[in-house]
């Protein structure tokens, strides 16, 4: 079977159409929502395998070229990083220096990894702890426990750090406009200024949107840049905190609707799932399960973005703050980034796809 077959395509798919079969298979074959199969594991991995060739340009050359047996075409042993795949999947690179690398990804790998560790000890022989704490014994819960910790410890710092490089990254952005304005010695020359810059955020949307969910992403992101904007200088306008309090309020109720939507997509994914197993019992056409297995493919696609841009939103919010409310800044400078936020947020929420044009 070669790696078109594995991801359905024909030898002829564009970049698009492999990301798009992608995206389908990994869902249906994730081992989680194949936990009878003892080769599901296997296949995910043969999967990330064939998308990691075939949407590397250079690669899928030397594929077609040479075969599978092509030296340097994967990894030695075997195995694609989800972090990689996943990361593509939302934004791929374009987006990293904007919402930094997605935890689905990681989560994902540490799942694997836990999973395959488990195997390998079943099959030397060693004791592996049955799932849920009661059938722990009080020794192996505290190293749970004290691994649990040292887990969510690392998760934190690994957070900071990506909300600190973004912030950094956001503010290097927006003194484009800050500095420039600062230096501006008449109204006109700073309408001059705001134009230009809006251009240029303009211009680099139209790139952005091109990515997987690109679209997607960057009215995330800029509904969250509008949103710190307005709150920056309501806080700071004449109604003060009061002004403040009302924007914080509106972004809570976007938090809570957003969190809610989430969960109805993860309920909608599982009915799917739980279809699709009691047809498998009472026995299904070949047809009726494709039809359910792409179902749940696009459902379950859904439901990871949802998941995805809810840990999206909760990062750039944390960054805004940051690069908004830097005391070492002067108030000229903060209202000034605030400006700036606002005007890439705008742009950001009114980008159109292609499909939107007539």
């Amino acid at each position: 079977m070669t790696y078109y077959d594995v991801l359905g395509v024909p030898a002829t798919a564009t970049d698009v159409d492999i990301k798009k079969a992608y995206r389908k298979m990994a869902i249906k074959l994730h081992p989680d929502k194949n936990p009878n199969d003892p080769e599901g594991e296997e296949k995910f991995k043969t999967l990330g395998a064939a998308y990691h060739v075939l949407s590397d340009r250079d690669l899928r050359h030397k594929y077609n070229e040479f075969g599978p047996s092509t030296p340097g075409l994967i990894d030695p042993d075997g195995v694609v990083d989800p972090e990689e795949v996943f990361g593509g999947l939302f934004g791929g690179e374009r987006f990293y220096d904007i919402i930094g690398n997605i935890s689905i990804g990681r989560d994902l790998k540490e799942a694997l990894q836990k999973d395959s560790d488990e195997l390998s000890a079943g099959a030397e022989g060693q004791e592996v702890p049955t799932k849920g704490d009661k059938h722990l014994t009080p020794e192996q819960a505290e190293a749970k426990k004290a691994e649990e910790e040292k887990h969510e410890k690392e998760k934190e710092a690994e957070r900071e750090k990506r909300v600190s490089v973004l912030a950094d990254k956001l503010a290097h952005k927006l003194s484009v406009y800050v500095e420039s304005v600062k230096t501006a010695d008449d109204p006109a020359l700073v309408e001059e200024v705001r134009e230009g810059f809006q251009r240029i955020t303009f211009l680099e949307a139209e790139e952005l949107k091109k990515e997987n969910f690109g679209v997607e992403l960057l009215h995330a992101v800029g509904f969250i840049y509008g949103a710190k904007s307005r709150h920056y200088s309501a806080a700071n306008g004449m109604l003060g905190s009061l002004g403040g309090f009302f924007h914080a309020a509106s972004s809570s109720f976007h938090t809570v609707r957003e969190t809610v939507s989430t969960f109805r997509a993860a309920l909608d994914l599982k009915s799917v799932f739980d279809e699709l197993a009691k047809a498998e019992e009472e026995g299904i056409t070949e047809e009726r399960k494709k039809q359910l297995e792409d179902q749940a493919a696009e459902k379950g696609l859904h439901a990871l973005f949802k998941s995805a841009k809810l840990e999206i939103e909760s990062i750039i919010r944390d960054v805004c703050d940051r690069v908004l409310y830097d005391t070492r800044l002067s108030k000229q400078t903060q209202k000034l980034r605030a400006d700036a936020l606002g005007m890439v947020g705008h742009v950001y929420v009114h980008v159109q796809s292609d499909e939107d044009h007539p």
